[in-house]
């Protein structure tokens, strides 16, 4: 089934990008065939060779594969992401894959990911997303295919996307429609995000609509999302809102993250309340070391979903200190120390440590520990 959905695009896009290319060949060999033409007429047809090599240049790699290993004490084990890309005539498919040890102590693939994607003429970019998983007999099978359109207008960009799975008899059935629209400048851009899912009786209903606003201007960058879902009459009614502002100087960044969610325990006078208000700064210094320190207030008990009733107002549940310091032969050195509240702590506690190495070539060592 998956190659019936693929076979079209990719055949298209073989017919469609063979023509060019003849014409492109005829227009070569046309100023060749004229005889007694002067070299200046040359020229022209030479000047196209160093903007192809030179567009070519910042292609990515066409296999890469990251290894990481994990120890817990006695326990341990590594995973492997592989990614492998192959150039088409109209775009491009990226193959992702994920190997980790199974029962049997070979390392198969857990998860395979396809990403097709074509280029129109038109400028609208398709893309494909197909996930595949084992379905317990060694094959990797299709569980969700993922069909996009992306088309940009000016300044106005659509997002059409569509989420197929298979039904009880195997035919894909799709399950979720998403249309993202976003226009304005840079400076003040307003994006909408709406997500639409199948009721009992068949037909297409909102279920959920994103709308974001964001401003920048003289270093500052403001965002602003309010997430709506329908209420008990079916109505959309605001659910979360969320408000990021960005700040920055020289050698130093402040952002500052606040989350509010609707409390759905007051069904006469819904309230919002603090879900997490984040505050961090990022210094660097000369030496090329750059601290990181964040601090998260919440009105949630620390490490749970629940409200904390012990208190009338947003209470520290965690903080954080990340060091990154440049090492020898171009490596460099994290370490990460985090406090935490618990659901019956009434103070911030250390809870653990990471330290994370990076040498030149990309390898990274990470060592996680615990400190209660």
């Amino acid at each position: 089934m998956i190659a019936a959905v693929a076979r079209p695009l990719w055949a298209q896009a073989q017919s469609s990008e063979q023509k060019p290319s003849e014409e492109k060949a005829t227009s070569q060999k046309a100023p060749e065939g004229k005889a007694g033409e002067p070299k200046p007429a040359e020229e022209p047809a030479a000047e196209p060779k160093p903007a192809e090599e030179k567009a070519a240049e910042p292609a990515p790699e066409p296999k890469s594969s990251k290894t990481f290993a994990v120890r817990n004490g006695t326990f341990s084990y590594s995973r492997t992401e592989e990614t492998e890309r192959k150039k088409t005539r109209d775009g491009e498919v990226e193959t992702q894959r994920l190997r980790m040890p199974a029962f049997g102590g070979d390392r198969r693939v857990m998860m395979e990911r396809e990403i097709r994607t074509k280029k129109l003429a038109d400028g609208t970019v398709e893309k494909e997303y197909v996930l595949k998983n084992p379905d317990g007999s060694d094959r990797l099978v299709p569980t969700e295919i993922i069909c996009e359109k992306i088309k940009k207008v000016g300044e106005s960009t659509t997002v059409e996307r569509e989420t197929l799975k298979p039904d009880y008899s195997g035919r894909w059935t799709p399950i979720r429609k998403e249309r993202e629209t976003s226009a304005g400048p840079d400076a003040a851009r307003t994006s909408v995000k709406e997500s639409r899912e199948r009721s009992i009786t068949g037909d297409w209903r909102l279920v959920d609509r994103q709308t974001t606003t964001e401003k920048s201007a003289g270093g500052k960058k403001e965002l602003r999302t309010v997430r709506q879902l329908p209420d008990t009459y079916g109505r959309m009614a605001d659910y979360e809102v969320r408000q990021e502002r960005v700040s920055t100087a020289t050698g130093k960044e402040t952002r500052e993250v606040t989350l509010r969610r609707r409390d759905f325990q007051d069904t006469i006078n819904p309230k919002f309340y603090l879900v997490e208000r984040s505050v961090s700064e990022q210094a660097t210094a000369a030496g090329g070391k750059t601290t990181l320190k964040s601090t998260k207030e919440s009105d949630l008990v620390g490490g749970g979903a629940a409200r904390d009733l012990s208190s009338f107002k947003a209470r520290v549940v965690e903080e954080k200190v990340q060091e990154t310091a440049p090492g020898k032969g171009g490596s460099t050195q994290t370490v990460e120390k985090v406090k935490e509240r618990g659901a019956a702590d009434n103070v911030l506690r250390p809870s653990y440590q990471v330290v994370q190495e990076t040498d030149r070539s990309g390898h990274v060592r990470q060592v996680f520990v615990t400190l209660q």
